[in-house]
């Protein structure tokens, strides 16, 4: 028997395009969904270090606020912002520092 070609339908071929157009479509729609997936990554990782920031921040305020209702605190910013001194302290001026 002599081997005989089998001819296409060209309703297969039809078939054939629209499978390798579908695979094509899915290939494009996963990669560009990949691609998404970084990015969304990527910004999850810049929040979330934003987020903890804020917390040390939050962290922060917490313990001067807890801190501000004792002497010591009272005391350090009466020195640094008010410029106060105890009642036994003495200030020194020293003249000379601003002639030079």
């Amino acid at each position: 028997m002599e081997g005989k070609k089998r001819k296409r339908k060209p309703a297969s071929y039809i078939v054939l395009g629209m499978l390798l157009m579908i695979c094509f479509y899915v290939g494009i729609t996963l990669l560009e969904q990949q691609q998404e997936m970084v990015q969304l990554k990527k910004e999850e990782q810049e929040i979330q270090s934003k987020i903890d920031n804020i917390q040390k921040e939050i962290d922060g305020i917490t313990n001067n606020i807890e801190s501000a209702d004792t002497d010591e605190y009272i005391e350090r910013i009466a020195r640094e912002n008010l410029k106060m001194i105890g009642s036994d302290e003495v200030i020194f001026i020293d003249l000379g520092k601003n002639n030079e």
